[in-house]
């Protein structure tokens, strides 16, 4: 269940049918785990790398998002290019501070968080490790969630607005405009979609994981690739990066039309006609927003940028998994 590095190499992986994405088995047979503070780092680390491979998805997808009308804006290769001709290359790294923020801490906490409910579950007698990983996905998305959720409301209000008529200069200035505007609750905006979003999301990713994790080291053991050929040496490679992936795809498609509304939701209040050209309507809540998106814009609108989305997540979740191994197992190598 390795991705490589200073783990234990390939003996580790055949043998560790019982390790989680936190733990490794030595050669030895030793079980080893990443304390709270070795998860952070590895997580906070996996964070920044995944940030710096998909701002250019992740601006075109939130633009999508914001689109209205049964029509919308046209699809990704439209809303791209509708950037580049009106933002310029800059206009795909928009609020990318914000997010290189909102990706270091909120890597950190969901670890963290991950580790200490993971444990918790593991001392209560008969709940089985496909729960304790979903269960411990879901309540960790909702811990980082809500501890690092202004800088997912800076994010997204960052990519909403237009360079030429920006609605923020800064970081500072936008906090200080949201909180004299809105006050301390203008950070939350959404919150609650996003939690009822994230926690299925990250159940489903974490959970997805381990299963295909105990797949992929049965058949380490006694399938087609028990043998030590050069596909299986290359699959140990990249086993957290591509399990990583194909369990973004399936819980992102479970759960998006709670992160369409969630995005709606993130650029409500007095500014609301200054962001996304003026396009969005007021919303009342989750509820309404539903709703009304349905009756106006159609059901399909519900999945608007779910492209750029899938195409985002599968490379975000695969860099998080892939360095979080990797520093993972540097980390575990590196202890006495």
């Amino acid at each position: 269940m390795d991705a490589g590095g200073g783990g234990g190499g390939g003996a580790a992986r055949n043998s560790g049918a019982g390790d989680t994405v936190l733990q490794r088995t030595s050669r030895a047979g030793a079980q080893r785990e990443l304390t709270a503070g070795e998860s952070a780092a590895c997580g906070a680390a996996a964070g920044l790398v995944a940030r710096a491979v998909v701002s250019p998805l992740d601006v075109v997808k939130i633009t999508l998002q914001l689109e209205t009308g049964r029509r919308g804006g046209g699809g990704v290769a439209a809303c791209a290019a509708r950037i580049l001709r009106t933002e310029g290359a800059r206009g795909f790294f928009k609020g990318n501070l914000a997010a290189e923020y909102l990706y270091l801490t909120y890597g950190a906490a969901q670890f963290v968080a991950f580790r200490g409910v993971e444990a918790l579950l593991r001392r209560v007698p008969g709940v089985p490790r496909a729960a304790q990983s979903f269960v411990g996905g879901a309540a960790a998305g909702a811990i980082a969630t809500a501890a690092t959720y202004p800088l997912d409301l800076l994010r997204t209000r960052f990519a909403a607005q237009d360079l030429a008529r920006r609605v923020h200069p800064s970081i500072a200035a936008a906090v200080r405009r949201i909180y004299a505007d809105e006050g301390a609750r203008g950070f939350y905006r959404g919150l609650w979609p996003a939690c009822l979003q994230i926690m299925p999301y990250m159940g489903i990713v974490f959970g997805s994981y381990d299963a295909l994790a105990a797949a992929y080291a049965w058949l380490r053991r006694r399938g087609p690739l028990r043998a030590d050929s050069r596909l299986a040496r290359a699959l140990d490679a990249s086993q957290d990066a591509v399990l990583g992936a194909a369990a973004a795809v399936v819980g992102k498609t479970c759960v998006y039309p709670l992160d369409l509304v969630r995005k709606r939701l993130q650029i409500q209040g007095p500014l609301l006609p200054r962001y996304a050209r003026g396009a969005v309507p007021a919303y009342s809540g989750v509820g309404d927003a539903l709703v009304r998106i349905v009756r106006s814009e159609g059901p399909r609108a519900l999945f608007r940028g779910l492209t750029p989305a899938l195409v985002k997540a599968a490379p975000t979740s695969a860099t998080i998994f892939f360095v979080f191994g990797q520093t993972r197992d540097l980390v575990l190598a590196l202890r006495p």
